[in-house]
């Protein structure tokens, strides 16, 4: 009874968990993949891919736009701006030694992919964020009276890639654009808890993952420097001797990750069946803006606010073995959306269905699919000289996910 409730818990988790957190409030998108921390003596072996097409639009964009003095109305048709995206995780891990397992993982934890068009460009053309986390998690198991208490601590090590690009065309009447490239690298730390029952196939788990902070550097091009001083209102002169003929700068951006705290749970509730759900909060409020300096005067030429508010992600669902080789699941999260009105990211809901397949003893085959409904939202953005206000309809998105295992 345990290996098929086992065996329902990992076509439960690791496929629908997958699908529900790529698409998560904020930046959220993978999670690191730590079954090696439970269980066997074996070693495994778990990677797998998450596939996400948000097809996220404006449906209304309208505003104002000030050139010389002169105030002029505008508006847009629909719009998609986020593009689809990806998210990759591997594992390797297992018993080390005694009652110590241990797993090296690897994920993208948060990310963004977005493009725009027309006059909003002012603000944002393109942004970008990626990361990868490289995280080493182990688990020291104590045998209780009743069922199993594991002491869970471990390290990661985080890096960032974030570009974004802005044009001035339109807001300023003269040629120009912007891009930004920046790089940075941080570590952290997991710290958790974790009991389970195997007679009841009950294992619960408690985890907090650090917060990262971040001093980013890398590049800033402009068309040129000068230009856009003067279409900002410096005089001409001092914006001469501020930049001369310069084209490109170096550039730095300070901000902050969030740290999260993740509760998750499973119970055998009847022959062949297993309950599921978690609870995760994310500490989005952190991050509220991203302000480029340029790396000449050391001025801020690029400000992208945020002003998120935490975000909470709930899930629930049931997984049930079919027969000796299959199993499958059902779930529903609800995540609050973390928008104060400079974005649109709201509340989601996300259905997903996922199923296993064991190849043999050692070899396991998972997939999935989630359709995702996202409630309606308006953003505004008020930064002379172009000032709009864009509403995303409710609309759905899709992910899918495939991953494998093997124990050796």
């Amino acid at each position: 009874m345990n290996r098929l409730y086992a065996n329902a818990f990992v076509a439960g988790c690791s496929v629908v968990f997958a699908l529900s957190q790529a698409q998560a409030g904020g930046f959220n998108r993978g999670v690191a993949n730590l079954d090696g921390l439970y269980g066997d003596t074996q070693l495994g072996m778990f990677a797998g891919v998450t596939y996400v097409s948000p097809q996220r639009s404006y449906d209304t964009i309208s505003g104002v736009v000030v050139v010389g003095g002169t105030p002029t109305p505008f508006s847009q048709g629909v719009e998609e701006f986020a593009n689809d995206y990806t998210v990759p995780y591997a594992s390797v891990g297992g018993r080390i030694v005694g009652d110590l397992n241990c797993v090296g993982s690897y994920t993208q934890p948060f990310g963004a992919d977005s493009e725009y068009s027309g006059a909003v460009t002012f603000h944002t053309a393109s942004q970008t964020l990626k990361t990868n986390e490289y995280g080493l998690t182990c688990a020291y198991g104590f045998d209780m009276p009743k069922g199993r208490l594991s002491v869970i601590g471990g390290g990661f090590y985080e890096t960032v890639d974030y570009s974004q690009a802005r044009n001035f065309t339109l807001a300023f009447g003269v040629p120009g654009d912007s891009n930004v490239d920046l790089t940075s690298n941080a570590l952290g730390y997991r710290l958790g808890i974790g009991y389970e029952i195997p007679e009841y196939a009950l294992k619960a788990q408690l985890l907090y993952r650090s917060q990262t902070n971040h001093d980013a550097s890398g590049n800033y091009s402009n068309t040129p420097f000068r230009t856009l001083a003067i279409a900002q209102g410096i005089n001409p002169v001092v914006a001469n001797a501020l930049y001369g003929n310069a084209m490109s700068a170096p550039a730095s951006a300070d901000a902050s990750l969030p740290a999260i705290v993740d509760f998750t749970v499973q119970s055998g509730i009847a022959e062949g069946w297993l309950a599921f759900g978690s609870i995760k909060w994310t500490d989005w409020s952190v991050l509220e803006d991203i302000v480029v300096f340029e790396g000449i005067r050391g001025q801020a030429f690029s400000t992208t606010r945020f002003f998120f508010e935490d975000g909470w992600t709930v899930t629930g669902g049931v997984g049930h073995r079919f027969n000796p080789s299959l199993a499958g699941s059902l779930s529903l999260t609800w995540d609050k959306g973390v928008s104060t009105g400079w974005d649109t990211l709201t509340d989601s809901w996300t259905f997903a269905g996922g199923v296993a397949y064991d190849v043999n003893s050692n070899i396991q085959i998972r997939g999935g699919g989630a359709a995702i409904y996202f409630t309606e939202g308006t953003k505004s953005q008020v930064a002379s000289p172009i000032d709009y206000t864009a509403t995303s309809p409710a609309e759905w998105g899709y992910a899918f996910s495939l991953s494998a295992s093997a124990k050796f």
